[in-house]
């Protein structure tokens, strides 16, 4: 096993998420070191996280962007081998600790989306060309590389960046996607997603796989991806807007009693909770929170259309 360092972030309002990640890691055995960036935690915070040992923390309390945009800086705060970022909105099911790093240090363990996805996500109101064509400007501007070239658009994939891991030694990839988020994001807070960035809509995640596809020397991505193989260790990911420990959405649901349990061990092993355990986070409650799913998903789409 590799020497390795977790990284993750989050404020005060994801302090349940970023529990529930660290509890899943230390239920399932894994011991690395864990780095936390935290914004507006108070002193109770600290004390629930450090629960789980050999956590240390960063304070991003002086940023004005979406933490999301200062993954590559923590990751380069990490002292191992090699670091791993993981989404604060998701956990481990089983001991992960051996298929969280590439195989050597010239590559860059992450989930490459399938066609399917890739439709999802870069819908047709997407010009792919123009987006390559502006991903490589950007970075040949910032980095000094002119040599790379946009792939067939047929053959272009992007790669999700809620779980990332690479040798610590990649550090010029991890500055250069850092120097793309600091100079071509907004300085200011827009969350996560932002579609009026038709170029860079997935933030960080756009910078990034920008930097893979054009950088110089970017690592290479591996065959494949490891966390999703194995039942008894994969990583779950909560993505979208509303999070478990305030409601279950319909593509959430199926992590309900692995998320649970996690809730149920942290209370077994007497640790003191983020707050009195939420509705969403009590097993007797399924059957009403898988009820409620599809109801509550339609009504926060109706919500979203008229901006109530």
């Amino acid at each position: 096993m590799k020497n390795n360092t977790i990284v993750t972030a989050g404020d005060i309002n994801f302090l349940w998420g970023i529990f529930l990640l660290l509890a899943s890691i230390r239920k399932s055995g894994m011991d690395e070191p864990i780095l936390v960036g935290t914004q507006r935690f108070d002193d109770r915070c600290y004390r629930i996280l450090k629960q789980f040992e050999n956590v240390e923390f960063i304070s991003l309390d002086h940023v004005g962007r979406s933490l999301t945009c200062y993954k590559a800086e923590l990751m380069l705060k990490a002292n191992t081998e090699y670091v791993t970022w993981i989404d604060s909105d998701g956990l481990f099911t089983g001991n992960c600790s051996e298929l969280l790093t590439p195989p050597d240090e010239t590559q860059i363990h992450i989930r490459k989306r399938g066609i399917p996805e890739m439709h999802l996500t870069y819908s047709s109101q997407f010009d792919l060309h123009e987006l390559l064509s502006q991903w490589k400007k950007d970075v040949e501007q910032i980095s000094g590389n002119t040599e790379s070239k946009i792939p067939a658009i047929d053959e272009f994939s992007t790669c999700c960046a809620c779980t990332i891991s690479l040798a610590r030694k990649q550090e010029n990839f991890l500055r250069l996607w850092h120097d793309m988020m600091m100079t071509i994001l907004p300085n200011i807070d827009i969350g996560v997603v932002d579609k009026t960035l038709l170029c860079y809509h997935m933030l960080d995640e756009s910078c990034l796989n920008a930097c893979l596809l054009f950088a110089p020397n970017a690592p290479k991505i591996t065959e494949s991806y490891q966390l999703d193989k194995d039942r008894s260790r994969l990583f779950l990911h909560n993505s979208g807007s509303i999070k478990p420990w305030k409601r279950w959405m319909p593509s959430t649901l199926k992590n309900f009693d692995a998320t649970v349990s996690i809730v149920e061990w942290a209370i077994s092993e007497k640790l003191e909770l983020p707050s009195a355990i939420p509705f969403s986070l009590k097993r007797s409650h399924k059957i009403l929170c898988t009820l409620g799913a599809r109801p509550y998903e339609l009504w926060h789409k109706i919500k979203r259309r008229l901006k109530l």
